[in-house]
C-alpha cells in the first residue's frame, strides 16, 4: 500500500538505528519525531509541541484519525474476549523475557488489538492505513507460539510504520507489485522490505521458543527459505527503493547475510 505525503527526514543514525534490527535503537526518538509529523498534519506547525499534544497523537484511536486525513480505510469493528486480550499481554511479556533488548519496543507503542473479521484466511493483520491497530484471528490463540509469531510479526510492521511516516521507502507513485515468497501477490516494494525485516525478527525468536525440536527446525528452515527468496526480491526490486529504502535494505542483507 503506497504510504502518504512525508515531511521529515528519517535518519536511521539519529535513533540508533532501525527498530529491532539494531540494538542501540532508540525508540522514543522515532515516537517523538512521528508525533511531531502527525501533530503537523493535524494542526499545522508546531514549533515547540507540548508533551501533552505528542503523548495524545500516539493514542491509536487519535492516529488512526490522523492517518484517515491522508488515507481513509474503514477499520473493522469488534473487540477481542478479555483471555485473547490477556493472551496477547502474556505473549508480550514473554517475548521481551526471552529478547530483553526487544522489550522498549514492545512496551513503548500503545497498540489497539482487534478480531479479525469472518472468512479472512490471514492469522493476523495490519496495514499502514490503520497506524497502531493489529487484527487477530481465533486461530491465533490455538498455540502458543503461533501467538508470539502474530505478535512479534505484527509489531515489527508497526514500527516500520512508524519509519514510514517520516520517510518513505519505494520512489513515490510507484506502481511496481511483487509477489512474497509465501506466495502473497499484489504486494509494494515497501511491503517486501517490511516482510524481510519481520523475518529478521522472527529468525531471532524461533530459537528461543519453547516449543519441540523438530516444530523449532521446520520453522527455522522455513524462515530461512523465505529470507533467501526475499533477499532475490530485493536485489530485482532496488530500483523502486528511496534511499532510505536503500538503507534498510542494506541493514537486512546484512542481517541475514
Amino acid at each position: 500500500m503506497d504510504t502518504a505525503t512525508h515531511t521529515v527526514p528519517f535518519v536511521p543514525a539519529q535513533c540508533g538505528g532501525w527498530p529491532f534490527l539494531d540494538d542501540d535503537h532508540a525508540p522514543q526518538r522515532l515516537l517523538t519525531a512521528a508525533a511531531c509529523v502527525r501533530l503537523a498534519r493535524r494542526d499545522g506547525p508546531h514549533p515547540v509541541p507540548h508533551p501533552d499534544d505528542l503523548a495524545t497523537v500516539l493514542d491509536p484511536g487519535e492516529a488512526l484519525r490522523i492517518r484517515a486525513l491522508d488515507l481513509p480505510r474503514p477499520l473493522p469493528t469488534g473487540t477481542l474476549t478479555p483471555q485473547q486480550q490477556a493472551a496477547i499481554r502474556a505473549t508480550v511479556d514473554v517475548i521481551a523475557h526471552l529478547v530483553p533488548l526487544w522489550a522498549p519496543l514492545l512496551m513503548a507503542l500503545p497498540l489497539t488489538y482487534l478480531p479479525m473479521p469472518a472468512g479472512r484466511a490471514s492469522v493476523s493483520a495490519s496495514c499502514f492505513a490503520w497506524p497502531q491497530h493489529i487484527l487477530f484471528a481465533d486461530t491465533a490463540f490455538d498455540d502458543p507460539a503461533v501467538l508470539a509469531e502474530q505478535t512479534l510479526h505484527e509489531t515489527f510492521h508497526q514500527w516500520l510504520y512508524l519509519c514510514e511516516e517520516l520517510t518513505p521507502l519505494q520512489q513515490p507513485c510507484c506502481t511496481q507489485r511483487v509477489t512474497l515468497p509465501s506466495g502473497t501477490s499484489g504486494r509494494s516494494p515497501a511491503e517486501l522490505l517490511g516482510a524481510a525485516h519481520v523475518t529478521c525478527g522472527l529468525a531471532r525468536l524461533w530459537p528461543l521458543l519453547d516449543v519441540p525440536g523438530p516444530v523449532r527446525d521446520r520453522r527455522l528452515s522455513h524462515l530461512a527459505a523465505y529470507t533467501r527468496g526475499c533477499r532475490g526480491l530485493i536485489a530485482d526490486n532496488r530500483p523502486y527503493f528511496t534511499a532510505d529504502g536503500h538503507a534498510l535494505a542494506d541493514r537486512i542483507l546484512e542481517a541475514t547475510s
